[in-house]
Formats: C-alpha cells, sequence, structure tokens
C-alpha cells in the first residue's frame, strides 16, 4: 500500500522528515538466516528448557487461558506439535523463525525512518547480534512472539507518524490485539504510547477516531482471556502479585539498566543510543520524538513494576532501527563512510564474542569458563537461581537425569505400590519433564500444585504412596506417615542442581484439602 503525502489537515504539519526507503531484503535476509542456522545447529546442545516442558503439557490441555500467560502461544504450540512433533529440534523452529523475522522487521523499520541500504544493515546486524534476542528465540515461549508484537506495534506507529493517515491505527489494533492474547505485558506498550501521544504534538489523533476503534478492537482480542480470569478467580493477577513477592528478583534502576546493557549486546549502544538521541534531538526525527519518550516511559514503568530485566528488550529494536539511520545521515560525506564499516566490523565481532553466551555452542563447562573469562556473567533473574550457568542455560539441564533417577525409583516399588503410586513434584518443571520423558522411561502419573497444574488437580483418593521430588524431611512428615529418602538427582550446572527424591506413606489428610492449601501461583 503506497503512503499518500501529508495533507494540510493531517495531524502532523509538513516539515522535512525523511520519505521512506525501499527495503533491502538482500542485505537483511543475511544476518537473518545466518541466526537461523546458528539456532538451528545448536538447539539441541543442552536440552528442553524448563518452561518448555510446561508449555508442551499446556499444549496438550487447550484452554482459553492458563494462569500464567493468555493461550495464543500455547495454541500455536499445539498446532505445530501435532503437526511436526514435541522434540527439542522441532518446537525451537518457532522461536528461531521470530529471531530472523525480527531481524528483517528491524531492518524495515529502518526503512520507514527513511533509511537507506546502510541503515538497514546495520539496523539487522544489531539485532542479530542482541543477546536478549538471541537468547529470547533460542527456546519456545510467549517471549518470542513478543517481541515481534512490540516491534510491529512501533513500525505501524511510525507510519502513523510520519503519514499522519489514520487507517495504520486500525492494523495497529489488530497488532496489539493479537499482542495482548499472547502476552500481557503488552499492556505496558498502550501506556507508554499514551503518554507518548500526550507529550507530543500526535496528541492531535485523539481526535481521531480511528484511535479509539484500535483501541476495542485490541480490547476485543482479550475478552476471552478476561472471561477465562473472571471463571477462575483471577488467577493471573494471584500470579503476578506472587511472582513480584516471592520469584522475580528485585534490581535497582542502575542494575536494571546495566542488565539491559549486557543483553543488548554492549557494542551495539552506539546504535541504540545514537538512535535515542537522534529521535530526540534531529530535526528530521521530530515526527518520531514520541517513539523515544515511549521508550524512556516504558523503561520506568518497568522499573515501577519490578519486571524482571528481559521485559525490555523489546524495546531496543526500534532504537537500533533509529539508529541506523542516524548513523548513515551522519556518515554520508565521503569522507567519514569508512565509520560505516567500523561499525559493521564492532558488530560482527562483538557478536561472535557474545555469541557463547547466548547460545549453547560449548558445553556447559565451556561456557562457565568462557564467561568468567569474558567476564560476561548475566545477572540471576530470579532468586532461585544458583547455577554457575546464566539460568537460560542452566534449566536446560538435568530433567532427563530427574526422570531416570525417579524411573529407577519408581521400578523398585512393589507391584502393588505401582498401580497406587503418583509423583508429586514441586514446581511445574518437574511435572513437565516427567511426563515428557514418561514416553521413554516408566514413570507414574505426575502432578504438582504451581501454576496450571494446580488447575488440572490430584487425583481422586491419592496419597497412599507418592514419589515426592524436593521438600524437606520435616516438611513431608507432617503430610505423611512414613518417609523415606530414595534418592537424588544431581546435575551440577542445572538450576535445580541436586533434587532429593522421596517415597512418602499414608497422607494423613484428603488430599483434595492439601491441594487447596499448597496452591502455588508465581
Amino acid at each position: 500500500m503506497t503512503d499518500q503525502p501529508t495533507s494540510p489537515q493531517s495531524p502532523v504539519p509538513s516539515d522535512d522528515t525523511l520519505p521512506a526507503r525501499p527495503i533491502a531484503w538482500g542485505l537483511l535476509l543475511i544476518p537473518a538466516v545466518a541466526q537461523l542456522l546458528l539456532h538451528i545447529l545448536t538447539n539441541g546442545r543442552f536440552g528442553i528448557f524448563r518452561d518448555e516442558y510446561y508449555y508442551l503439557a499446556c499444549a496438550a490441555r487447550p484452554a482459553w487461558g492458563y494462569v500464567d500467560q493468555p493461550p495464543l502461544s500455547i495454541w500455536l504450540l499445539s498446532v505445530w506439535k501435532a503437526v511436526f512433533g514435541d522434540s527439542v529440534h522441532s518446537i525451537r523452529v518457532l522461536p528461531a523463525l521470530c529471531g530472523s523475522g525480527l531481524i528483517v522487521l528491524t531492518g524495515a523499520a529502518a526503512a520507514q525512518l527513511g533509511g537507506g541500504r546502510w541503515a538497514q544493515l546495520l539496523a539487522g546486524l544489531a539485532a542479530a547480534i542482541g543477546a536478549a534476542g538471541l537468547v529470547i528465540c533460542g527456546f519456545y515461549s510467549m517471549n518470542c512472539y513478543d517481541l515481534l508484537f512490540w516491534l510491529g506495534a512501533y513500525y505501524l506507529l511510525i507510519r502513523i507518524a510520519r503519514t499522519g493517515d489514520g487507517k495504520w491505527w486500525l492494523w495497529m489494533g489488530i497488532v496489539l490485539g493479537l499482542g495482548l492474547f499472547n502476552k500481557i505485558g503488552l499492556f505496558v506498550f498502550g501506556l507508554a504510547l499514551l503518554i507518548g501521544l500526550l507529550a507530543t504534538r500526535h496528541r492531535r489523533h485523539f481526535a481521531d477516531r480511528r484511535l479509539y476503534l484500535a483501541g476495542a478492537i485490541a480490547g476485543a482480542f482479550v475478552v476471552p482471556y478476561i472471561l477465562w480470569n473472571a471463571a477462575n478467580e483471577w488467577a493471573t493477577l494471584e500470579f503476578i502479585e506472587n511472582a513480584k513477592a516471592g520469584k522475580i528478583a528485585h534490581f535497582s534502576p542502575m542494575e536494571f539498566l546495566s542488565e539491559n546493557l549486557l543483553e543488548a549486546n554492549p557494542v551495539t549502544l552506539p546504535l541504540w543510543v545514537g538512535g535515542l538521541a537522534w529521535l530526540f534531538l534531529a530535526r528530521r526525527a521530530r515526527r518520531y520524538r514520541l517513539v523515544a519518550l515511549m521508550f524512556v516511559a516504558t523503561f520506568v514503568i518497568l522499573i515501577v513494576q519490578k519486571s524482571k530485566p528481559y521485559y525490555f528488550a523489546a524495546s531496543f529494536p526500534v532504537l537500533m532501527a533509529a539508529g541506523g539511520v542516524a548513523w548513515e545521515l551522519w556518515t554520508k560525506e565521503r569522507r567519514w563512510r569508512w565509520v560505516r564499516w567500523v561499525l559493521v566490523a564492532i558488530l560482527v565481532i562483538g557478536g561472535g564474542v557474545m555469541a557463547p553466551m547466548a547460545v549453547p555452542i560449548l558445553s556447559p563447562e565451556g561456557t562457565v569458563a568462557y564467561g568468567r573469562r569474558m567476564g560476561i556473567v548475566p545477572a540471576a533473574q530470579e532468586v532461585s537461581h544458583t547455577s554457575a550457568l546464566p539460568q537460560y542455560f542452566s534449566d536446560r539441564l538435568g530433567w532427563e537425569n530427574l526422570a531416570r533417577v525417579v524411573s529407577e525409583i519408581y521400578r523398585g516399588l512393589p507391584a502393588d505400590e505401582r498401580d497406587r503410586c503418583v509423583a508429586l513434584g514441586w514446581n511445574y518443571g518437574h511435572a513437565g519433564s516427567l511426563e515428557y520423558w514418561s514416553r521413554r522411561y516408566d514413570l507414574p502419573p505426575v502432578y504438582t500444585t504451581h501454576n496450571n497444574y494446580w488447575m488440572w488437580g490430584p487425583p481422586a483418593g491419592a496419597g497412599d504412596i507418592m514419589i515426592v521430588i524436593r521438600g524437606s524431611r520435616e516438611g513431608l512428615e507432617r503430610l505423611f506417615d512414613e518417609v523415606i529418602e530414595a534418592g537424588v538427582a544431581e546435575s551440577p550446572y542445572a538450576m535445580e542442581s541436586r533434587m532429593t527424591i522421596w517415597i512418602c506413606r499414608g497422607l494423613r489428610r484428603p488430599i483434595e484439602n492439601i491441594w487447596k492449601d499448597y496452591k502455588a501461583f508465581g
């Protein structure tokens, strides 16, 4: 669709804003394909991530909502695994494609801002080497789609700001609606957008009814999830409050910012800082000033919410796009064009240096040693993280070994007890992994009170004999007549490096009552 020139009645007055440029598909496909191949070649090295086991369990039980997320990413996973299976290599194709799409869309955003081939190449390279994008798109979750929805919304906002054409608000409503049906964190984008509109010349769009129609469209997408929550005692709100109180590590504003500098990849600093400066200060970027304001507003909102640092990752690609345009303009004279090659070299080399800490190229031991040698040690984003490896690696380790140990304990029980036995995990990682590996190992049915597993409930009358993963002897003896330590599942680099396995007999209270008391949303 061709953009029309801004009319005198347009919400944005005419000025010397750069015209949109054609997308340099050939250039952008180079980093996009390179990252895709990197993911495909490495995505099975450390195994399935804790959350992926849980998402696969959710995908086997389609619903209109889940305790910790809306259903879109789960529905997509359910369809994908029905067609292509649920091996680690299969389920990671989708996030890898999201990563490549993010690179191309970042370059396309640079083109919308008026950037030529150099601007798009720099933007695409910066998006390709960002540790957050590499990590987030390295395993399946709603977050890989979230990156695309954020950048897609920014892309449409740039078109609105450049053309003044309110028809793009309707597309914005669809993108935001789908994004919210994937992850409710996109509400932060909406709040930042409101601040950006109010603080700039674009407040004139409040006179355009299509802005409100866009809001209605976005809201319509999340109605089913709201109704699901209403029918389930607002489970997601309970989950959010519990996660903030006891799961998510708290960061000061400076710690939050420094962690994002690392996650964006430090060598991209000239790109996104240059982009932020250009958006705030350049005369030719006046129409896009609200994008810079939204970046700052998002940072403040996430700090106030005590969010995980990686939640901010979705805000960087649009600044990388702006940075590509800025550096292309700053180096347009022949005598400065060598700077472009220097920037490309810095991005490529810096991406190579960071890659082993974002993608499982090395062994666990090699990754730890490399990170220490290079001084790259990502902060723990959950209070329970103790492994020497970053959590996005350590949470991929130890799960099959857990299944193997539990299976050995289970097969050691008398036949009559095996028929009545169930396994009880402390969290959805335990339950999801045992459920997954039951295809290879002889395992009992598994349950947990964590997140949506709590809703799926315990078996009626269970408790005569249980294999319990983790927990303390003292705590279990308050619940069971007999508690025996039966084994230990160990994996030195795993998030849970040592898990004690118990055989428990004679549950003292009905399982239904205990289930209510031990609900764990968070």
